[in-house]
Formats: structure tokens, C-alpha cells, sequence
């Protein structure tokens, strides 16, 4: 008798396994992705605050007056670097969250991959059993064949038998005799 119950618990796990796998992928990826456009935003906001600087000390060197703008400036470029290291520090975050949720997904897998297997085991048991009761009725079928077909009741705890004089002789003495077929309705 072939095990129904062992081929799909193998596919639903290996499918459990692939579906978590692709999940991880596209998490990771939209993590490289979210990383790329932060970078290039503060690479982009680094860009803008040079060239800022570079247009204003132009402005300022070409009036004279560099002394007053700097200082007029410099809270402008301060705000920018506060802007550059908040983008860095939610950049962070968001990865510790990915990596958070990445390893809540394979502690999740490992625990169904567990609990799938001690299930498996539970049915594998109770197949073995259930096969060896079927075993033992079938071995049991050509003896309550035999019995309904011979001429025998159940008498005490023991079979009697209203034996055949001509039947067949059994046994290791001959000391068996047939027993007479039973009477048909």
C-alpha cells in the first residue's frame, strides 16, 4: 500500500521553503534598492551643499565681504549636514527592520518545517500500525473462510466440528480429519 500522506507533506514543505527563499530575495532587494536611493540622495544632497558653497565663497569673494557671508552661511551648511545624517540614521533603521523581519520569516520556517515533520512522524506511526491490523485481517480472511465454509461451531472457548469419516486426514500424525461442509441454506 503506497504512503499518500509522505508526498505531499515533502512538496508543501519544499514549497514553504521556496515561497520563504523568494520572499528573503525580494526583501533583500528592496533593501538594496532603498539603500541605493537614500546614497544617492545624500550623494546628491553633498553635490548641491558643494556647489552651494562654491557659488556662494564665489559670491562672497567676488563682493568682499567673505567674512559676513561665511558666517551667514554656515548655519545653511549645518542644516544640510543634519539633513545628510538624518537620511543615513532612517537608512539604518529601515535596514535593521528588513534584517528583523528576515530572521522573524526563518524562525517561522523552521518552526513549521518542525512542526511538519513531527506530524509526518505521528502519521508514519499510525500508518504502520493501522497497515499491520490490515495485515492481520487479511491473514485472518482465509480462516473465517474456512470456518464458514466447514460444518463448525464455537463451543466452549475451542471449535467443534462435525467431522467428515472420508475426509481428507491433516496434521503431522494424520490425526486431523475435514470437517463436513456446512449445509447450504
Amino acid at each position: 500500500m503506497e504512503d499518500v500522506n509522505t508526498v505531499p507533506a515533502s512538496v508543501t514543505s519544499a514549497d514553504a521553503v521556496k515561497a520563504l527563499m523568494v520572499l528573503r530575495a525580494e526583501m533583500v532587494q528592496r533593501e538594496a534598492r532603498m539603500s541605493a536611493a537614500i546614497n544617492e540622495q545624500v550623494q546628491a544632497l553633498r553635490r548641491e551643499v558643494g556647489q552651494f558653497r562654491r557659488d556662494v565663497a564665489g559670491i562672497v569673494d567676488s563682493a568682499n565681504i567673505a567674512h559676513g557671508a561665511r558666517g551667514a552661511m554656515s548655519p545653511v551648511a549645518a542644516e544640510y549636514g543634519h539633513a545628510a545624517a538624518s537620511a543615513v540614521a532612517h537608512m539604518r533603521r529601515a535596514g535593521r527592520l528588513v534584517w528583523m523581519w528576515l530572521a522573524t520569516a526563518g524562525t517561522m520556517l523552521v518552526l513549521a518545517v518542525f512542526v511538519a515533520w513531527t506530524v509526518l512522524g505521528y502519521y508514519r506511526r499510525e500508518l504502520a500500525s493501522t497497515q499491520e491490523e490490515l495485515q492481520r485481517y487479511e491473514d485472518a480472511v482465509p480462516v473465517v473462510q474456512a470456518f464458514y465454509a466447514s460444518d463448525a461451531v464455537i463451543c466452549g472457548g475451542v471449535i467443534c466440528a462435525h467431522a467428515d469419516p472420508a475426509g481428507a486426514r491433516a496434521g503431522d500424525k494424520g490425526q486431523y480429519r475435514a470437517a463436513r461442509p456446512r449445509p447450504r441454506p
